[in-house]
């Protein structure tokens, strides 16, 4: 079973690139609280506008709730940790930073279905914030984590995506977005994603050994382009010859009995 810190100390480098312990003022956070059908936008406002300007008594619990379980799982009091995620969720259901941290909580225990439920949640609710914030390349990034999680690729690729289209000098996103193109077989534009995120950060680990990887798949994938050309190339003059002998025994005149 990994250890909390192992995976805290991982999601802290994105949590100073992204934001992902509240990092976002409290008008963006509340955006993940927003109700679409009861807060309509009107026609010439932007998304944007139509967010509360202020937390409501709960939200503002929920967020303290939160940050005493982020300190229980700095201490690797994980089971202790998921309970106050849980008494944060409670006060605000839409707290997708705080579905997803109970999430990881859940599989650092070996909760591996409890784990599941709570990052499809975690996707859904960064799903509802991003409709109305969508210039959030955080959210973006943290739903890519969320969708890949639960088995979702296509979904975890348009947000990667995304957040790189909205921050393209983010290491952690061009990482993960190489990934997302290595499983999608794009080897090629894999390998650029993952040389951009060294360029911008070269201490990036974990980008320098799946560059490696993504250029091995590449060099793979070439040769099989190749081998696959040349063989259509040689079975060119043969498919040829059979479609002439068919086409001459087809054209050939009737014998006519006298």
């Amino acid at each position: 079973m990994m250890s909390m810190k192992s995976i805290f100390t991982i999601l802290a480098v994105v949590c100073l690139a992204l934001g992902l312990v509240s990092c976002k003022s409290n008008n963006e956070q509340a955006a993940v609280n927003v109700n679409p059908s009861n807060i309509p936008a009107p026609a010439d406002t932007s998304v944007e506008d139509s967010i509360p300007k202020e937390l409501t008594t709960e939200q503002k619990d929920a967020r303290k709730f939160f940050e005493q379980g982020n300190e229980l799982a700095r201490k690797d009091e994980d089971q202790a940790a998921a309970d106050i995620y849980q008494k944060a969720i409670s006060l605000d259901p839409d707290f997708a930073d705080a579905h997803l941290r109970l999430a990881m909580s859940f599989q650092v225990l070996g909760k591996k279905d409890e784990a599941e439920e709570e990052y499809k949640k975690a996707a859904e609710a960064y799903q509802k914030f991003v409709r109305r914030n969508q210039k959030d390349a955080r959210a973006h990034f943290n739903m890519g984590i969320a969708y890949n999680k639960i088995g979702k690729p296509e979904e975890a690729f348009k947000a990667f995506r995304q957040a790189v289209k909205l921050e393209p000098e983010n290491s952690d996103s061009q990482y993960e977005l190489g990934i997302a193109y290595g499983k999608t077989r794009l080897y090629q534009e894999s390998v650029n994603a993952l040389q951009k995120a060294l360029e911008i950060d070269p201490d990036n680990y974990r980008a320098q050994e799946a560059l490696e990887t993504a250029k091995i798949n590449l060099q793979r994938w070439q040769a099989m382009v190749k081998q696959q050309e040349a063989i259509a190339k040689r079975q060119a003059p043969k498919n040829a010859s059979s479609t002439n002998k068919k086409s001459s025994a087809n054209s050939s005149p009737t014998p006519v009995t006298p």
